[in-house]
């Protein structure tokens, strides 16, 4: 197990201070495509119900970044994602292609939905989703809340969970380089909330 401090900074002179909350409390911020959405559960916290769909961010696009994410599952059953690098075009669609960008997988189960099995470890949390595994879980009980710090500098991928690296990947070049993001609400009865990410343009 690889405890870390989190990604570093290509800019060794930015620290916390330079990061920009993407509030959840400025209207039309974000906006919910799909059928899901996203309700309040707390100051600052939404949580996903009602279906599948993407809660993603309006006011701009993010190429290199580093993006700091604070969710809390309830049940070994809940799912959702943190998508990155969404292109602006999908996200018009009533069902946006989950597979145009990237997505930093929330399923502590690791479950594959095209084979129907558990413990996969391109399912599991910390993974890019069919992308990259998930190294070991390193998620906090359920009930707790958790952290992602996800470092994105140019194809170089890199997914910290709670302090510890669980995944590491060179995208292959025909993947987008920039775009939106997004919190996903994965099925009716899954619950996931989420605070308001945090993001360092690198």
């Amino acid at each position: 197990m690889r405890l870390l401090a989190g990604p570093r900074s290509r800019h060794p002179g930015r620290h916390m201070d330079s990061f920009e909350t993407l509030s959840f409390d400025i209207p039309g911020a974000w906006a919910m495509a799909g059928q899901g959405r996203f309700v309040p559960a707390g100051p600052g916290v939404l949580e996903s119900e009602g279906g599948s769909g993407l809660l993603w961010y309006t006011p701009a696009e993010f190429s290199d970044f580093r993006l700091q994410v604070d969710w809390l599952a309830h049940s070994i059953e809940d799912n959702s994602g943190v998508f990155f690098r969404f292109p602006t075009a999908e996200l018009a669609r009533k069902q946006p292609d989950w597979k145009a960008g990237f997505e930093v997988q929330i399923d502590d189960r690791g479950v594959d939905p095209e084979h129907g099995k558990q413990g996969s470890p391109l399912h599991l949390t910390g993974a890019l989703y069919t992308l990259a595994p998930a190294l070991l879980m390193a998620s906090r009980p359920l009930g707790e809340w958790n952290n992602f710090d996800i470092l994105a500098g140019g194809l170089d991928l890199r997914v910290v969970l709670n302090g510890v690296e669980v995944c590491v990947f060179t995208a292959p070049a025909h993947k987008p380089r920039s775009g939106r993001i997004g919190l996903q609400a994965h099925h009716a009865g899954s619950r996931v909330r989420f605070r308001a990410p945090r993001i360092q343009r690198l």
